[in-house]
């Protein structure tokens, strides 16, 4: 009988583990989700106000600030120019001067923060 209790006890403490263990990934996998959130909403606040312009005269703004850190963290801007079309032999232009595409992404050395690496943009 006493035998019968204490492994009743071990399993018990067993299954306790288990569900801690659940719930820390959980919580872990949740904090990551609030970072990002974070993260992709700055990285979209920036593209909206500066767009191509992070390229070249704006490329200081080119941080995002996160809660868990004191630091602003870098971030990176690629910058693709639109191409040209070309009907026949003339080549079209639309509305001006052509737009070009940014995405702006997350260093690789920073994945651990983010919990991987983030994309904004048009990367079509």
């Amino acid at each position: 009988m006493l035998l019968e209790s204490l492994v009743g006890i071990l399993l018990m403490a067993l299954i306790g583990l288990g569900i801690t263990y659940a719930a820390s990934r959980a919580a872990v996998s949740q904090r990551d989700m609030k970072l990002q959130n974070i993260v992709v909403s700055q990285m979209r606040s920036l593209l909206e106000q500066n767009g191509a312009l992070l390229c070249t005269t704006n490329a200081a703004l080119l941080v995002v600030s996160i809660p868990t850190q004191t630091a602003t963290v870098p971030i990176i801007a690629t910058c693709t120019s639109a191409p040209s079309v070309t009907v026949g032999t003339n080549t079209v232009v639309t509305g001006g001067a052509p737009q070009s595409s940014v995405v702006l992404t997350t260093r690789s050395s920073d994945s651990s923060i983010f919990g991987g690496i983030i994309r904004v943009g048009d990367e079509s």
